[in-house]
């Protein structure tokens, strides 16, 4: 595990990529982190696989700048928005002579519970385990060394549309790179943001790009809810456009330096010169601006609520955290969402040095994701590690490519969350 596991978080306005590995502590240090700004995606689809392409080369290219390391292949968060999730249950005998539960077991029954009718435009990606069940006993989070005849697991089996899957790896391809797996984005946002204990009380993770919202709802440590608004961010710079005639590109600069809600906008003078190039520049009035960029932050919110209450878990949960690029960088958005919500909200963001920014949160979540899953199926085999196995198979392959070696993980989502 010496090598460098690369996250790229392909968002509606950014595509995000952040270098990591652990120390020699075992403690996970982000060595690498950058954004670049496109326009080819809308609401998890690829719309134009060149501009896709091209954004994924310029942001793996300033990655390997600041890591000093080739990148052949990454790993990428998929989004709710593009996944369905379809509870279903495993069951398979224990294999063993003794009944003693192995590794081995744990991958039959996911297997098990991938048995499930899948639509012809869709496919399996892979299988979140919500519970295991020994011999009739339920709420078991690791059944690994326990002794039983029957193992059972109930799970989130994920679908996915072929088409949206088939051309976002078309897209990596494009750009050069592999894609060596997929990290489901609300799973590996939660590890970064979510604290232990918000999971167990009920939290509601509400991740916010530029043209959606995904949400996702965490009771007693697994995900339970989750679901998708089709508006976000973009839809404020949109109205920062048009009340104040500017073209889109000006607006986003200023919801960026003066988004603010709340009293603190009071700092801000009367008028703000905005140089729309040519030499002409102009005066807005700031108390427009501020109250354009509150007035639909509010909606924003209003929109959650009404989504948190149709979940039916509304009065479970205790506490909402916002993450990603679209309202999290607003200040003052936590006090107004305590207002809408009326619970605690707060903005989540990564805590690791250069990484303190919650448009960063998939990003970082799918390196910890990975690293955490091949440390965890490294000690429960005790045997050599598998991604070993497979990072050598890789580098027959890309002999004549390859610097160093690149960790390469066969499976997907079903061992990303065993």
């Amino acid at each position: 595990m010496n090598e460098y596991i690369v996250g790229v978080d392909i968002g509606s306005s950014k595509i995000c990529a952040a270098a990591g590995k652990y120390d020699k502590y075992g403690k996970l240090q982000i060595r690498g982190i950058t954004s670049v700004s496109y326009s080819g995606m809308k609401n998890g689809v690829i719309v134009d696989m060149d501009n896709t392409a091209n954004a994924i080369k310029n942001c793996i290219k300033q990655l390997e700048g600041m890591v000093d390391t080739q990148v052949l292949g990454f790993y990428i968060s998929l989004p709710s928005r593009i996944g369905t999730l379809v509870s279903n249950r495993g069951v398979v005998a224990v294999a063993s002579d003794d009944r003693e539960i192995s590794q081995k077991d744990v991958k039959r029954v996911i297997n098990a519970a991938k048995i499930v009718k899948v639509p012809t435009d869709k496919e399996i990606i892979g299988v979140i385990p919500k519970q295991y069940i020994i011999d009739g006993y339920d709420k078991i989070k690791d059944p690994v060394g326990m002794s039983a005849s029957r193992l059972e697991v109930d799970s989130y089996v994920i679908l996915a549309e072929s088409t949206v899957i088939s051309n976002l790896f078309k897209t990596v391809e494009k750009a050069g790179y592999e894609v060596l797996g997929m990290v489901f984005q609300p799973m590996a946002d939660a590890e970064v943001v979510l604290k232990k204990e918000e999971m167990d009380l009920g939290c509601a993770l509400v991740n916010i790009g530029a043209d959606s919202i995904d949400i996702s709802i965490y009771k007693d440590e697994k995900l339970s809810y989750t679901s998708c608004i089709n508006i976000g961010g973009n839809s404020i710079t949109n109205d920062i456009a048009i009340c104040l005639k500017l073209p889109f590109s000006e607006a986003e600069k200023l919801k960026i330096k003066y988004g603010i809600i709340g009293i603190d906008n009071l700092e801000l003078k009367d008028s703000i010169k905005v140089n729309l190039g040519y030499n002409n520049v102009i005066k807005i009035n700031s108390s427009m601006l501020l109250d354009v960029i509150e007035a639909r932050a509010e909606e924003l919110l209003k929109l959650i609520m009404k989504n948190l209450k149709e979940s039916g878990q509304y009065s479970q949960i205790s506490g909402i955290v916002i993450a990603g690029g679209g309202l999290a960088t607003i200040k003052g958005i936590e006090e107004l969402g305590e207002y809408v919500f009326k619970k605690p909200v707060r903005v989540g963001t990564p805590d690791y040095v250069g990484a303190i920014n919650p448009a960063y949160v998939s990003a970082v979540g799918t390196v910890r994701d990975v690293l955490n899953t091949m440390k965890a199926n490294k000690s429960n085999n005790n045997v050599e590690d598998e991604a070993a196995v497979a990072c050598e198979e890789t580098s027959k392959k890309t002999s004549s490519k390859q610097k160093g070696p690149i960790i390469k993980i066969k499976e997907f989502l079903t061992e990303f969350f065993e």
